[in-house]
């Protein structure tokens, strides 16, 4: 163990290290115009968090139109990463914190819904080896909020979940760690989107420490919290 008595922190990405989603809004509006219309308020958050093809559904069924979900999956894809390719911007304090965190030893995995492709453009603006392991949307069977893309990435490091953190910022995200066992800290952009934490802790991006997470997982050890809960 690193001295922190955190055995991994967990970090999603699109949203919470990375401000992606200005990106996506840009996308999924190119998206929305191809099909014919323009995407709702509501459709767009709704997709937050959420795997590619879930997505365009989303979208189709918002705008009434017809199409091949798997052909406009591909189109948003690429579409994506070629904005991506341009640079995709830090969150702030995100790259501080994750500075923080490998400083002091601790092993991190990028665990995302994004596909590979993006991940790889993404991970290509930052030093080599930011992360021992990345979960992406494309190589696990089920996707968040199911559990499966955290305890993915905490048995690839060798740790157990509940040992573990995650940084989260989206509902399906925070449901997926949570259920994983992680102790999990939620750090959306605006807080007042995030009507129900489940079982998360609401901090600013700016706030969170590791210091401060290794007193959030000692205290939750103290209590005795149940790790993870049915998928």
């Amino acid at each position: 163990m690193n001295g922190t008595g955190i055995a991994a922190v967990l970090f999603d990405m699109d949203g919470t290290l990375f401000d992606s989603e200005r990106i996506w809004d840009v996308s999924l509006a190119d998206l929305a115009h191809r099909l014919g219309g323009e995407l709702s308020a509501a459709a767009r958050q709704r997709v937050v968090g959420t795997n590619l093809l879930h997505t365009v559904r989303i979208v189709r069924e918002d705008l009434g139109a017809e199409a091949d979900d798997e052909r406009s999956a591909a189109w948003l894809l690429e579409r994506t990463r070629e904005l991506f390719a341009a640079g995709v911007p830090w969150r702030p304090g995100a790259r501080a914190l994750l500075e923080s965190v490998r400083s002091r030893g601790i092993p991190t995995a990028l665990v995302t819904t994004s596909y590979r492709a993006l991940v790889d453009v993404t991970l290509a603006q930052i030093p080599a080896g930011t992360f021992e392991f990345t979960v992406t949307g494309d190589e696990v069977e089920r996707h968040k909020p199911h559990p499966e893309p955290y305890l993915t990435a905490a048995e690839a490091l060798g740790v157990e979940p509940g040992d573990s953190v995650a940084i989260e910022d989206s509902p399906n995200g925070i449901r997926s760690a949570v259920r994983a066992g992680c102790l999990t800290v939620a750090v959306p952009e605006d807080p007042r989107t995030l009507a129900d934490p489940s079982g998360a802790i609401v901090l600013a991006l700016g706030e969170v420490t590791v210091d401060g997470l290794a007193a959030l997982l000692r205290s939750r050890r103290r209590r005795g919290e149940p790790e993870g809960v049915p998928a």
